[in-house]
């Protein structure tokens, strides 16, 4: 199963009682998506339920632009029998992409936990405004600097295709 990006999903406004699973990367891996400057982001990846039916959904969240990228697979909503499968594929296709997903634990939590760890989380935040002058400077830079974050940004693009 392939997962596609979901453009017009900019945040996660579902409830905490919904989330059965969450993943998140332990570290910022640097990627390039169409429409952002290539850059730092973090990794989720959960599961939300409901009516006897799940979606998987992969996130991006974008550190510089402080705004989430979203993957659902192409098929959209699942039988909740099949859930397990398609999380499975979410989880290589999250890793294929360098990052390591730990797991959070938040199943475990009571249920006003869950819901204050959810309202924290970057992917359910509007995205924020960030000033154009964040958006196009740059620090000074040798050449040979800026040559090594432009090989850089070509591999994080490489990843980013092949997971495709």
């Amino acid at each position: 199963m392939y997962f596609t990006q979901h453009k017009k999903l900019t945040f996660l406004s579902a409830p905490a009682a919904k989330v059965a699973k969450l993943h998140s990367s332990s570290a910022a891996v640097q990627l390039s998506f169409s429409g952002y400057s290539p850059q730092p982001c973090r990794a989720y990846l959960l599961q939300l339920t409901g009516g006897g039916k799940a979606l998987v959904i992969v996130a991006f969240y974008l550190l510089e632009t402080r705004c989430t990228v979203f993957f659902v697979p192409e098929k959209g909503e699942v039988a909740a029998s099949q859930a397990d499968s398609v999380y499975e594929e979410g989880y290589q296709f999250v890793e294929s992409m360098g990052f390591v997903l730990t797991q959070t634990d938040f199943h475990l939590l009571s249920a006003a936990d869950k819901q204050s760890y959810w309202s924290k989380i970057p992917i359910t935040q509007p995205p924020q405004a960030v000033t154009v002058q964040q958006e196009v400077s740059l620090p000074d830079k040798s050449e040979e600097e800026l040559q090594l974050l432009r090989e850089k940004s070509l591999s994080s693009l490489g990843r980013y295709l092949a997971s495709m």
